[in-house]
């Protein structure tokens, strides 16, 4: 398959249109003059929604009420709901993998209209690589390390097995960052404060996104004829490590922090205090023994290889550029 159709003036929904890439999602379909229709639930922050310009259906995904008119005439569908912070296994579960089953069952009664179903889920879904300039693929085992990735997986699993009945593709993608974006913001925001830190004496390397290049990528997933193949890896074509990742985000906010190493030791142990202490507030911490997993795996690199020859893409976005648009949103914003 070669070109990269796009979907323009089309029907869609969006699931996780509140979060990080579902908004950006949401903007990108609106640019296009799509209709776009969101399931979003009751207690959602709607803060970055343009909500005159597309149509809200309060649901519960665990069981979704889809309105008949919601059905009616749709044309895509771009499922970004998940969870990525738990304080339990069978949170990230819930979410993550028995949702979709649940949200795929009430798409059935319009497989016969549906153009595309686009499943967003992790790098997590396959695990970190042995050997970090030994990425990943679309043909690697999967491997997940923790309960995000082993929830990520099985959504994927029950994705596939509505791929008889509906026009599934799976997109994985590494780190996502960008405007809106928290985690990796605070990672940037101790850089702004002069400290770079890492975890461990050994080199860390990453594949990594820009949630603009993810969203076009997905538009386009969507727009294309599927053919047999249903489950891409997407990220900017590079690898890195976390230190070429600080010296290029240092240089661009003028900075040059001093490096804070933290024995794994001591990060596993503030991980066990702060989820002792999640489990007292009953709040997900952000920093747990799952989390202190992630972080301590030494290459969570990928090859998108197969999604850019499939689609003939190419991303816009590479580490610099993406750094510089997204720390200049933070200034502009006011978060730096």
């Amino acid at each position: 398959m070669s070109g990269n159709s796009e979907i323009n003036n089309a029907k869609v929904l969006v699931t996780g249109a509140t979060g990080f890439i579902g908004s950006h999602l949401v903007d990108s379909l609106l640019e296009r003059e799509c209709n776009v229709h969101c399931l979003v639930r009751a207690s959602s922050d709607l803060k970055w929604l343009p909500k005159e310009r597309i149509t809200c259906h309060v649901a519960d995904l665990l069981d979704p009420e889809i309105p008949p008119s919601c059905l009616e005439g749709l044309e895509h569908v771009f499922h970004c709901a998940g969870v990525t912070v738990s304080r339990t296994r069978k949170g990230y579960f819930d979410v993550n993998a028995t949702a979709c089953r649940s949200l795929f069952e009430r798409l059935l009664p319009a497989a016969a209209q549906l153009k595309s179903v686009v499943h967003l889920s992790s790098l997590a879904a396959v695990g970190p690589s042995a050997d970090p300039h030994n990425p990943v693929d679309e043909t690697s085992p999967c491997a997940p390390v923790t309960h995000y990735g082993h929830s990520k997986l099985a959504g994927e699993k029950i994705a596939l097995e509505y791929a008889d009945r509906l026009p599934i593709m799976v997109i994985r993608p590494p780190v996502v960052y960008g405007a809106r974006e928290v985690n990796f913001f605070t990672y940037l925001e101790k850089l702004k404060q002069g400290w770079f830190i890492r975890v461990g004496k050994e080199t860390r390397h990453l594949s990594i996104v820009h949630v603009q290049d993810l969203v076009r990528a997905m538009r386009i997933a969507a727009g294309s004829a599927s053919g047999e193949d249903r489950v891409y890896l997407v990220t900017d074509g590079e690898l890195y490590h976390w230190e070429e990742v600080s010296r290029i985000a240092s240089e661009i906010l003028n900075t040059r922090p001093r490096t804070l190493t933290l024995p794994e030791s001591l990060v596993r142990f503030a991980a066990t205090l702060s989820e002792m202490n999640a489990a007292w507030t009953g709040k997900p911490a952000l920093l747990d023994r799952q989390r202190f997993i992630d972080i301590r795996q030494t290459a969570w690199t990928a090859s998108s290889g197969k999604f850019f020859r499939t689609f003939d893409f190419q991303p816009e976005y590479k580490l610099q550029r993406g750094l510089e648009v997204t720390l200049d949103w933070y200034r502009r914003h006011g978060w730096l």
